[in-house]
């Protein structure tokens, strides 16, 4: 067993010779050896290719782009999170709001089933210190979110606030280099994050969004540091627009739809 095998690549981003050696090692140790009966590798990224071929082929992979029948193991279920809310007494509504979004397909023998996953450690976190917030960056930082998406190649910035939004949008997986440094285009930056779990993939159709409120707000802090001015105010518009209407304030409400308004003339 061999853990976070892809620390290598992500401690070490720039050091390709470092990476090769690595991989020509695993390749030696593991592949075609009477003495394994079986290795499991856990990590955040895709074995490595080279080219068109892998240099590790002798692996079935599960990521978050194509979880296969293990999806309801990347993490707790509705089922689980609903019934750690009625342990811990904690509202389910919520949870699903702040740390759903996972929607990963299962393969089943009667057919496909999307499976709701939710992120264990925000929600072990939630039920703890019973307190619904954003745990996630306990271990990651918006700084590691802001490195991607200020590349803006390809019109990423306009995909980042559509997804801000609410909206999903078109990726393909399939260019992806699977390590932290090579990008063509965007799509290659869009599946490097859903790999993250900074977006949650539609394999039906093939698009990509921000899973939820926890999620949505590490953009959030990454864009109030850059420079993207613009879309920091109306994301924070959207807020104060939002709560004024929870809050029943007509006027306010008025006001921020009319703001709304104008700077989309």
């Amino acid at each position: 067993m061999i853990d976070e095998w892809d620390c290598l690549f992500r401690e070490f981003q720039q050091d390709c010779n470092a990476q090769k050696k690595y991989l020509d090692f695993l390749r030696v140790w593991l592949k075609d050896k009477d003495y394994v009966a079986l290795a499991y590798m856990t990590g955040i990224l895709p074995i490595k290719k080279y080219g068109s071929h892998s240099a590790l082929n002798m692996f079935t992979e599960y990521s978050m782009t194509d979880p296969g029948d293990l999806a309801e193991y990347f993490g707790f279920t509705e089922q689980e999170t609903s019934e750690l809310c009625e342990k811990y007494e904690m509202n389910f509504d919520e949870a699903k709001k702040w740390y759903d979004g996972y929607h990963l397909m299962v393969h089943r023998q009667m057919g496909n089933e999307i499976c709701s996953i939710y992120n264990p450690k925000s929600v072990v976190e939630a039920m703890m210190r019973h307190k619904f917030g954003t745990y996630w960056n306990q271990t990651e930082t918006y700084e590691a979110l802001k490195i991607y998406i200020q590349m803006d190649m390809d019109g990423l910035k306009d995909s980042v606030i559509r997804m801000l939004a609410g909206e999903g949008v078109p990726v393909n997986v399939g260019t992806f280099s699977n390590d932290m440094t090579t990008f063509a285009t965007k799509d290659d930056v869009l599946t490097l994050l859903g790999h993250l779990g900074y977006l949650a993939y539609d394999s039906v159709n093939e698009t990509v969004r921000i899973p939820n409120k926890e999620v949505s707000q590490e953009y959030v802090n990454a864009i109030s540091t850059m420079n993207w001015y613009g879309v920091a105010e109306s994301v924070e518009d959207s807020r104060k627009l939002l709560e004024s209407l929870w809050a029943l304030d007509e006027e306010a409400v008025a006001a921020g739809i009319e703001k709304a308004h104008d700077e989309m003339h």
